[in-house]
């Protein structure tokens, strides 16, 4: 009997080899045909198919990982009301660390729960201005002062949230798509999932003599597309969790991004309905927002071949997207 182990789920491309169970399933994830547009020339990278429904299982993953090679950790913490929180619970939890998140007290339930799930420490936190000392963010780093042995992930400046997805989602990207992909489209957070992978793909496509145009997606009232612009910044509003930000972040590496849209939340929502309801294809707002700029390009531009990116699933927004 051979006494190899078998290879992990996502082996073949994770910078982040691992025999943990339930950490080889991140990444390696899906690509397929959108139902709703021509085959072949609208295609959704699914990272709704991480264990957490989210492409944040991968910075999790590889900020930590690369973490506790670094230094002796005994606690992680972090300040998220997203997708980022239910991540790093999970990848704690699996590395044996304590963990720590900071939320604003507005979190929803369901991403309140997959922290809680995963044996994580929630401290919810009032809604005031990002300067004021009770601020989650302001609590996770007062937690890390005050912790020993304590890591604070930081998804907002910390330059590993781009680069894992340089290392990781560009690569394979890239093997999935890059012999005829013409554009890569992403909604935009904290910028590192489309900065990262657009990086990986124009040094890929630019290797080759090829050009693939990078087009990131904003909330209609934000500042994402303001700075890359040059423009005056707007007051921030939208209802679509984890799209725009209220100006330009370290994590952003507007240098490989092309062009910038902007796109009204009634818009982002009813994509995602359209998507679920018409297509089967059960996503978040903010990856509506982006499909709904990919089936866009689709449309105007017949020799287009368009990948986006499903950055997470709609399970967590059932409230928002269907009243439920």
């Amino acid at each position: 009997m051979s006494t190899e182990p078998a290879p992990t789920h996502n082996a073949s491309l994770s910078p982040f080899p691992t025999d943990d169970p339930v950490l080889s399933l991140i990444g390696d994830t899906p690509m397929v045909d959108y139902p709703g547009a021509e085959r072949g020339r609208l295609r959704c990278k699914l990272e709704s198919e991480n264990p957490t429904r989210s492409m944040k299982d991968r910075i999790a993953m590889g900020i930590l990982t690369e973490a506790l090679e670094e230094g002796d950790y005994d606690t992680v913490i972090e300040a998220s009301s997203g997708n980022t929180a239910g991540a790093v619970a999970l990848v704690a939890n699996r590395l044996g660390l304590t963990c720590k998140l900071t939320c604003p007290e507005h979190t929803s339930r369901s991403k309140i729960g997959y922290m809680k799930a995963f044996g994580a420490e929630v401290h919810t936190c009032p809604d005031v201005e990002s300067d004021h000392p009770e601020h989650y963010r302001a609590v996770a780093r007062r937690l890390a002062e005050e912790e020993d042995n304590a890591f604070l992930v930081d998804q907002y400046h910390n330059q590993g949230n781009p680069t894992v997805h340089y290392r990781w989602t560009g690569a394979e990207i890239w093997a999935q798509a890059g012999a005829e992909m013409t554009h890569l489209v992403s909604a935009m957070g904290t910028g590192g999932l489309l900065s990262g992978s657009a990086r990986r793909i124009k040094e890929e496509a630019n290797a080759t003599g090829r050009d693939v145009q990078v087009v990131g997606v904003d909330a209609q009232h934000s500042n994402i597309s303001t700075s890359f612009y040059g423009e005056e910044a707007v007051p921030y509003n939208t209802s679509v969790e984890g799209l725009g930000k209220g100006g330009e972040l370290p994590t952003m590496w507007f240098d490989y991004i092309d062009e910038m849209r902007s796109v009204p939340d009634e818009v982002a929502f009813e994509q995602a309905r359209t998507a679920a309801q018409k297509h089967g294809l059960l996503i978040g707002p903010s990856a509506g927002a982006a499909l709904s700029v990919a089936l866009d390009i689709h449309t105007s531009q017949p020799d287009a071949h368009v990948v986006t990116i499903i950055c997470d699933g709609g399970e967590q927004y059932f409230d928002t997207l269907f009243g439920i």
